[in-house]
């Protein structure tokens, strides 16, 4: 996690397999605790130093959208591995370097990430004009990713500025667009709850726009939740097939079940609530972090967040 503080930018790291694995042996819990939190950097300086206040005033980092599939994605990995325990034994197969496209496909990024540059990543210029005074309707339907004129709004909306200006990722590069409400209570009506009106190409720095926190791994566990496990399982079995595997089925799960708010471990935050993503950006960013803030960051060290501990 990434984000900016009044007194400098908050950073935090962790190790998806270690964090799992440091469950096996006794006392490891608060010895991540102590040794993991929260670090901040004050502005001016290198080094950083533990973080022991609250986070009222967080923003989270600028986390862009990543071409992918001739389109773009907010559902993406640096590296991970995906792990099933099928009736020939376990396979790993890892998820590096991959993003999963508008279109519902596994796709090879278009871009090289490196983890250390990733809160600073400028990969979209501003806006050529295509959308310049553009009126896009912002459409909510129940149980659903809210969605911008004919995108996901999670697709597509790169974040939110100081002000509540949106900046919106259009084919041609960034736009700032403000939001006009169209109904009284937006996220509880159902059906169409505005629009975006498109001002001008943004211009500005990526470092002023907000980004839902965690982005861009979080999958909402719901029709378009599922659609994602489902490029990932292909991506896999691709990639198994590729490696001269036979009974690829035999290793990979048919399909995926929601037995949580969110699928594939490897892909997601913990304990986000949905509507943080559901209604991103109407919606309050970063809940789920002003809740574990005060103890153990993101709640990486739940029992729940053990190593094979999903349910297909």
């Amino acid at each position: 996690m990434v984000g900016r503080l009044p007194r400098g930018d908050l950073v935090y790291r962790c190790y998806l397999s270690f964090y799992k694995d440091s469950f096996y042996w006794e006392g490891s819990l608060e010895w991540w605790r102590q040794n993991f939190r929260l670090r901040v950097i004050p502005r001016g300086e290198k080094d950083d130093t533990y973080w022991d206040g609250d986070l009222r005033g967080f923003r989270a980092a600028y986390v862009p959208p990543m071409p992918a599939g001739g389109g773009f994605s907010r559902w993406w990995w640096l590296w991970g591995v995906f792990a099933y325990e099928g009736p020939l034994g376990v396979s790993y197969v890892g998820l590096g370097g991959a993003a999963v496209s508008e279109g519902f496909t596994a796709e090879r990024l278009g871009v090289e990430l490196e983890v250390e540059k990733l809160a600073g990543l400028r990969v979209h210029g501003a806006g050529g004009g295509e959308l310049a005074g553009a009126e896009l309707p912002v459409v909510k339907e129940r149980g659903r990713y809210l969605r911008v004129g004919r995108w996901l709004a999670w697709h597509r909306v790169a974040g939110v500025l100081e002000g509540g200006r949106w900046v919106i990722l259009g084919d041609d590069g960034l736009y700032e667009a403000e939001f006009v409400a169209t109904a009284k209570n937006p996220l509880e009506d159902f059906g169409e709850v505005g629009f975006v009106k498109v001002l001008a190409p943004y211009g500005g720095s990526e470092q002023d726009v907000a980004s839902p926190c965690g982005a861009p791994r979080l999958v909402a566990c719901n029709e378009e939740g599922l659609r994602v496990a489902g490029a990932v399982l292909d991506y896999v079995r691709r990639a198994l097939r590729e490696a001269g595997v036979e009974g690829v089925d035999l290793f990979v799960p048919s399909s995926w079940r929601c037995a949580r708010p969110f699928v594939i471990p490897e892909l997601v935050e913990v304990d986000v609530p949905d509507e943080a993503i559901l209604h991103w950006p109407l919606a309050d960013p970063c809940p789920h972090v002003l809740k574990v803030a005060a103890g153990d960051p993101l709640g990486l060290t739940t029992p729940a967040t053990c190593f094979m501990c999903w349910e297909w």
